[in-house]
């Protein structure tokens, strides 16, 4: 029987693991404490430690209550990502096959696309709400938000 050969590992590697788990850990581990205590029961809120376990806060998003409907803007979500994924994929698909070959102003429009990916979504987001409000047109979910997406 061959014995597997040890895997060297580079300098520092375990170090950069452990900052990476770290850092995906401060990143993700606030999402994963919320959907824990999305089960508690009637009583808790989100805070631990937990009282009891059940699907009322689930339920609770479906009802209409004095807070407000979350039916309808729950509705659009779904709605405004399913059309953000057909209009990203469609032009996505075009600018590949652009790309394919060289263009007049193919430099410029590659780093205005990566720039576009880079820029902060809050700052785009911004920008579409002044342009709006700048070319005196109200702004609503499939208009603007559509935009920053």
């Amino acid at each position: 029987m061959k014995k597997h050969p040890t895997i060297s590992r580079a300098k520092g590697f375990w170090p950069r693991t452990a900052f990476f788990w770290l850092f995906m850990s401060f990143l993700y581990g606030p999402i994963a404490v919320i959907v824990l205590l999305s089960f508690q029961g009637p009583t808790g809120g989100l805070t631990f430690p937990m009282q009891g376990t059940s699907l009322h806060w689930f339920k609770e998003v479906i009802n209409p209550s004095m807070i407000g409907d979350f039916r309808w803007p729950f509705g659009r979500s779904i709605f405004l990502g399913l059309g953000v994924m057909v209009l990203t994929v469609f032009i996505s698909f075009l600018a590949g096959l652009a790309f394919r070959k060289n263009f007049k102003g193919n430099i410029i429009m590659f780093y205005l696309v990566v720039a576009c990916l880079i820029a902060p979504s809050f700052l785009v987001s911004l920008g579409i709400g002044l342009a709006f409000a700048n070319l005196e047109m109200e702004s609503a979910w499939y208009t603007g938000g559509l935009g920053a997406h």
